[in-house]
């Protein structure tokens, strides 16, 4: 990402191979870039941003909405399961996953398939804390955490659209909001931590993960 300040206009370019998103506060400096960049690249202008990387960006009248609409009916097309029943909750609360929980699975499978929930968790922090669980067991996985990946994609399954959704509120204050679950890995009895971070009302930043060391 390359950031630019003059005077009081900002401008942002962010670039991921072959693919550019610029945008700022000033049209002529968003302009003025283009052009600069049609003199030493072969570039194409699309207009407004729509699809990224996976991501879906709408504008409305209550604001921009980021979602993974697309990304999740392609994972659950491919996995066989798009006209299973929904639940829910993105993972069970009744059950407690452990190391050795059942059979051992197809490792590179349920790698994979977990690497497509981390990826979704860039506009989905719902399931934030599933992902975080099932990602532990990526060196050894068991039937138990399989059936605990597919219980998350039973949850999307249900709630295609959900995203985050940036609105205007009148302000830039920073809040941030945090907890922990007390001890709560059956293995190591580890706590898990979680936080989420607003600016200007809006959530910007997220993260659920297990805890280094044994809190006392």
């Amino acid at each position: 990402m390359f950031f630019q300040q003059h005077k009081d206009h900002t401008t942002l370019l962010v670039v991921y191979v072959d693919d550019i998103i610029i945008t700022g506060n000033n049209e002529g400096e968003i302009a003025q870039l283009k052009v600069q960049l049609g003199k030493e690249f072969e570039v194409k202008d699309i207009g407004l941003l729509r699809y990224f990387l996976g991501i879906e960006v709408a504008r409305g009248a209550e604001g921009v909405v980021l979602s993974q609409r697309k990304y999740v009916l392609d994972l659950l097309t491919e996995t066989g399961i798009l006209g299973c029943r929904y639940v829910a909750s993105p993972i069970d609360q009744k059950i407690k996953l452990t190391e050795l929980a059942g059979e051992k699975v197809d490792r590179e499978r349920y790698q994979r398939l977990v690497g497509r929930l981390i990826y979704l968790t860039h506009a989905r922090p719902d399931i934030s804390f599933a992902v975080s669980v099932v990602s532990r067991y990526m060196h050894d996985p068991r039937k138990d955490h399989m059936d605990a990946v597919y219980y998350s994609m039973r949850y999307l399954k249900g709630a295609l659209g959900k995203g985050l959704i940036f609105r205007k509120h009148g302000h830039f204050n920073i809040e941030g909001y945090c907890d922990s679950d007390w001890a709560s890995c059956v293995d190591d009895r580890k706590s898990i931590s979680g936080y989420w971070m607003f600016v200007g009302g809006n959530l910007v930043s997220w993260k659920s993960k297990k805890q280094s060391v044994v809190a006392r």
